[in-house]
């Protein structure tokens, strides 16, 4: 059944009566015919006093402090690409600030490919439902309503289950004895499981959601044939549109490599009650490897290219599209449909494999500067396989912090940030002015960015500030309510906000939104969605706009964009693995930069 929030406290209203009744027959009354006054109108304008005020400023001057690092680095050593050689691959990500060093690490390996970033649903908007599955999955970000289906069939791989987890259990003597005879053996493994930590078909596994060798119905030739009001694929006008508007909006319009990967996000967790929250948000909590096979499944297809040389888009002939999945707690990566690459792509594709593997064996070594216990200082290679058990230890209540630091959105072109180290805090969106100078593909981006990336952060402000009130305390003891929420052991209150092991090492500020573009041309198009423009002017997150030309950066105060110069700061322009920053004028220990920022 389809329980929503509202049924729930309904019900538990109805049992706190019948509890007052058992115990006080008809004479009890409600408590407020016991206040001496009136309760306080919690939403009547309130008036800030000396101490809120004071506060405020600290808020500022402690954001600002940051702010500044980040904006001084951009200022003092902004670059752009020429474009004029061509390129050894592409790679597409999700903007998740998780994949800002994977990025990095692979634009270091391979200092000829580039990399970008966009929502992690690829600009193609559908439910998801396996084979043999019952219900369909919304992958897309959470407020589209999907009008596709995409249908998996032909799987190779069947999904493995426990035992134990049989339905024979239901009844009263199969049960009775299962539990006494698997129920042990389960009790063994789990004993074993805390000592030697593995996959199993318990655990929350990314690459499960999707059979890698499966097919999908992506093209669809009968747009009238509908499955629940459900148009099953896309048509070739359909798949045109969503290629063209991906492309375009991240500026990846020429200059193709041989290979573009398209790489979505997802993550593994045996121990969680939140795992869903690990995944990817534009892909309303679920992996984005399917819709990162679909776009490439479109890309690929002669029609859509056809049509998209018509209006000026053209992809070279020998181009393909790879779709691939990208596990951010085990720091793995899966490639779909490249069985079907020509050969003379094969190899090259495999040497492009090695880039990965080695991006991903240092990301991890990075990430587990806070993990405690991870022994950060071995080999990144040794430190990965350390990463990994920690995705399946059954003890461990932090697989991964996932945005706990999150800080920044870049939207423009990679030159802007490619040469700092931004110590996976932003969430980095891919787009070229000049490919849309009126800003229609950047009001989009805001759009969705904006109470995305800002409540993301916000959710993480709250819950660090006050994790008791706004927060989850601590998720040891939490019980999932009715595909709800969460509780804490066996109260019945919905914790509101994220535990203490998501948010313990973040610093609540709020977000800063860098953007490239003219400020008119910025302010325009955020008047002209009010509902995007009141987090700007409520000063929920703050914006500073880089001109693409002068390189004067603006910053959005009071509703207007005022020139704002940032001071000479030297900051970090890379990870050394050894432990310390470069910087152009002394190498800081890490210590010191976490601390300062």
């Amino acid at each position: 059944r389809v329980i929503s929030l509202h049924d729930l406290i309904y019900v538990e209203l109805l049992m706190e009566i019948d509890a007052l009744d058992a115990k006080y027959g008809e004479d009890w009354s409600p408590l407020d015919t016991h206040l001496d006054s009136a309760p306080e109108d919690l939403f009547q304008p309130y008036r800030p006093n000396t101490t809120d005020e004071a506060l405020a400023i600290w808020q500022e001057a402690y954001e600002w402090t940051y702010y500044e690092q980040v904006l001084a680095g951009i200022s003092k050593a902004h670059h752009q690409d020429d474009g004029n050689h061509p390129k050894s691959f592409d790679a597409i990500f999700c903007i998740d600030d998780r994949e800002c060093s994977l990025r990095r690490y692979i634009e270091q390996t391979d200092s000829n490919c580039r990399t970008w970033g966009t929502p992690g649903f690829f600009n193609v908007a559908f439910y998801y439902q396996p084979e043999h599955g019952k219900f369909y999955t919304k992958v897309c970000p959470a407020p589209l309503t999907p009008v596709h289906l995409i249908k998996e069939y032909n799987p190779q791989k069947a999904l493995s289950s426990d035992v134990h987890f049989t339905k024979q259990t239901h009844s009263v003597v199969s049960g009775w004895l299962i539990s006494q005879t698997l129920g042990f053996w389960s009790a063994f493994k789990l004993f074993l499981n805390i000592f030697k930590p593995g996959i199993s078909p318990a655990t929350t596994y990314s690459f499960s959601h999707m059979d890698r060798r499966a097919r999908l119905s992506v093209e669809n030739k009968k747009p009238e044939d509908k499955v629940h009001g459900l148009q099953i694929g896309f048509t070739l006008d359909e798949m045109t549109d969503r290629v063209e508007g991906l492309l375009k909006s991240i500026g990846l319009t020429d200059q193709f490599g041989n290979l573009v990967y398209v790489v979505g996000h997802g993550a593994s967790s045996i121990n969680n009650t939140h795992y869903a929250g690990y995944d990817c948000g534009a892909c309303s909590g679920r992996p984005g490897s399917v819709n990162a096979r679909v776009v490439s499944h479109m890309a690929n297809h002669p029609f859509v290219r056809e049509k998209l040389e018509q209006r000026g888009l053209k992809i070279p002939a020998g181009t393909r599209f790879i779709g691939a999945l990208h596990d951010t707690t085990r720091d793995e990566i899966e490639f779909y449909d490249d069985d079907q690459l020509p050969e003379d792509l094969q190899q090259q594709h495999q040497q492009n494999i090695l880039v990965f593997k080695k991006a991903l064996s240092f990301n991890a070594k990075e990430r587990s500067r806070r993990f405690i216990l991870t022994e950060t200082s071995a080999a990144p290679e040794r430190v990965h396989e350390q990463v990994k058990l920690r995705s399946v230890s059954l003890f461990e209540p932090r697989p991964e912090l996932n945005h706990a630091t999150n800080t920044l959105c870049v939207v423009g072109r990679r030159g802007l940030t490619d040469h700092l180290f931004l110590d996976r805090r932003a969430f980095l969106n891919s787009y070229d002015y000049r490919v849309d100078p009126e800003g229609k593909y950047l009001l989009n981006i805001l759009k969705a960015a904006t109470p995305v990336c800002g409540g993301i952060n916000l959710e993480y402000y709250f819950s660090r500030v006050d994790n008791q009130r706004l927060g989850a305390g601590t998720k040891l003891p939490h019980n999932v309510m009715g595909l709800i929420g969460v509780a804490n052991g066996a109260d019945g209150d919905l914790r509101t906000g994220l535990p203490w092991q998501m948010v313990e090492v973040h610093d609540p500020l709020r977000l800063l939104i860098i953007a490239e573009h003219f400020p008119e041309v910025v302010k325009t198009i955020l008047m002209s969605s009010p509902e995007t423009y009141e987090w700007y002017q409520h000063n929920w997150v703050n914006m500073v706009v880089v001109h693409p030309e002068t390189h004067v950066m603006y910053r959005f105060k009071d509703g207007e964009f005022k020139p704002y110069l940032p001071p000479a700061i030297a900051l970090p322009t890379c990870f050394d693995l050894n432990g310390l920053i470069e910087t152009e004028s002394e190498n800081i220990p890490v210590q010191l930069l976490l601390q300062a920022s």
